[in-house]
């Protein structure tokens, strides 16, 4: 009798986790993400990507960045990324943290915008946690990149989008 009752709690267990793998309601490693990239003259590529946890309990952990890619140049005169971190749902709020060198400025009670430029580099990337509030629904990351590389080439400001915006 022990036996069939621990298999039926086994098998209630696996439903349970199968009925959650059905729904997208697993772990951190389900996660949102988006990444483009674009042609520069010369040669190189400009490359934006924004990821977020696809679940979260009482916070998310964000990672945004911007890249030069290539070696005509490998670096450039200036790299921004600009990440927007938003709860979405009726009365929905955050908290965000950041890296140290990024300034934060919250938009609404909802919407953050943390930004981060970087001289003389390949890549400007900002990442942290997002806190939610229990009225959250979910959490979107905009992650946007724009840059000097040299002298001729400029890049105007390219996004992407991890979650719904």
């Amino acid at each position: 009798m022990r036996t069939s009752v621990r298999a039926g709690r086994a098998a209630a267990f696996v439903g349970a986790v199968a009925g959650l793998i059905g729904l997208g309601l697993t772990g951190p490693a389900m996660a949102t993400s988006d990444s483009a990239s674009w042609n520069l003259a010369g040669g190189d590529k400009w490359q934006v990507n924004a990821w977020h946890c696809g679940t979260y309990v009482n916070a998310c952990n964000w990672t945004s960045s911007t890249k030069l890619l290539g070696s005509n140049p490998a670096t450039a005169q200036t790299i921004t990324n600009r990440a927007e971190l938003q709860a979405h749902g009726v009365s929905a709020s955050l908290t965000i943290s950041k890296n140290p060198e990024a300034t934060l400025t919250m938009k609404s009670k909802s919407l953050g915008e943390v930004k981060w430029t970087n001289t003389r580099a390949w890549i400007a990337d900002n990442s942290g946690q997002m806190k939610p509030n229990y009225s959250t629904v979910y959490v979107s990351t905009r992650s946007c990149g724009s840059g000097k590389v040299n002298a001729s080439i400029t890049v105007s400001e390219k996004c992407v989008e991890a979650g719904a915006f």
